[in-house]
């Protein structure tokens, strides 16, 4: 079988591998991959600046697929059956998974980024506890914004909001226009802050408007989807005294916001980490049913394109989130 693979920092390769084999286990589904999603991590993985736990490594963490087996002791799934695959495994067991918690469990496994290979092949075995199902009639371009839907819905539930909070989304990425989809989704229009034309041009399509310092209200609550420091930095001295801000983008570099400006606006600041199990990520699949994430996505490509997304150089492709439709077959055949 084909699958995408990090075969030394800097590069990326389809390879030939064998497809799972003998009877799938007990507790897992075996599964065809019909649509995974490429983000910043994958990026950052392929580019060298993460490393994976060993090379050659398997990317992709936002997958879709069709069980074609069934572990004995998996029920409630049948061959044929659409899911969305999560990729945080947790153990169900430490304090923290006892405690809801599970984005926190002390043995958590993320295939694609920390402890397996990912969904970047066109068969994968993965625990049924962590396969949602999906409607049969969903579009792939729709149905693989489960993951990263899940990411931002969960920041904003951890928000805690209101109800009628003026609220500021900080960058038009994948995360930030799906922050404004769940926002818009709740009733609320949100303020969105983006340098890029095109991005802002379509967080008002998915009902943002633009926020203007100095003119906009100022924001009582912060979805911080940017993940560089300006974004912030930007707009703090915009923020209404107690405003809630919560981190969803990550980066290495400290908060453009000084010490000095969260103390006299008594700002509120939290981060937000993936989701929990398995509340998050159901409540993203029922979101989807009626959501147009779509609109987020660009042009699908073929497995065998995926090293060419990753290539340096390489011409930026439309759509603001890349996806692969697994089922296309372009181009070179893969290396044995």
């Amino acid at each position: 079988m084909r699958s995408a693979e990090i075969t030394a920092p800097g590069r990326v390769e389809i390879v030939d591998r064998r497809e799972p084999q003998g009877p799938v286990g007990s507790g897992d589904l075996r599964i065809r991959m019909l649509a995974v999603g490429i983000c910043g991590t994958d990026q950052s993985l392929a580019a060298g600046l993460r490393m994976p736990p060993e090379l050659p490594w398997r990317l992709g963490h936002e997958g879709i697929g069709e069980v074609t087996e069934v572990g004995s002791g998996a029920p409630g799934v049948a061959v044929g059956d659409r899911v969305a695959l999560e990729p945080n495994i947790t153990c169900g067991r430490c304090e923290y998974c006892a405690r809801g918690m599970t984005s926190a469990c002390t043995s958590r496994l993320s295939a694609g980024v920390l402890t397996q290979p990912g969904f970047l092949a066109e068969v994968v075995d993965h625990p049924s506890d962590f396969c949602h199902l999906l409607e049969p009639d969903m579009a792939l371009e729709r149905a693989v914004c489960v993951e990263p839907l899940t990411v931002a819905a969960s920041a904003i539930r951890r928000t805690d909001l209101q109800g009628r909070e003026t609220v500021l989304v900080l960058g038009a990425g994948a995360q930030g226009l799906l922050s404004i989809c769940t926002l818009v989704a709740q009733g609320y229009r949100p303020y969105v802050s983006e340098p890029s034309d095109e991005r802002r041009s379509l967080a008002v399509e998915l009902g943002a408007q633009i926020f203007v310092p100095g003119d906009s209200p100022a924001a009582e609550v912060v979805i911080d989807a940017a993940g560089v420091p300006e974004a912030l930095g930007a707009v703090v001295d915009q923020l209404a005294p107690f405003a809630a801000v919560t981190l969803v983008g990550e980066d290495h570099h400290h908060l453009g916001a000084s010490s000095f400006t969260i103390v006299q606006k008594q700002l509120r600041i939290k981060g937000s980490f993936i989701y929990e199990h398995p509340r998050d990520i159901a409540a993203a699949v029922n979101l989807l049913e009626e959501m147009p994430a779509e609109a987020i996505m660009g042009p699908a490509m073929a497995l065998e394109e995926v090293p060419a997304v990753f290539a340096a150089g390489t011409q930026q492709r439309s759509g603001v989130k890349q996806w692969v439709d697994m089922r296309l077959r372009r181009g070179a055949e893969p290396r044995t």
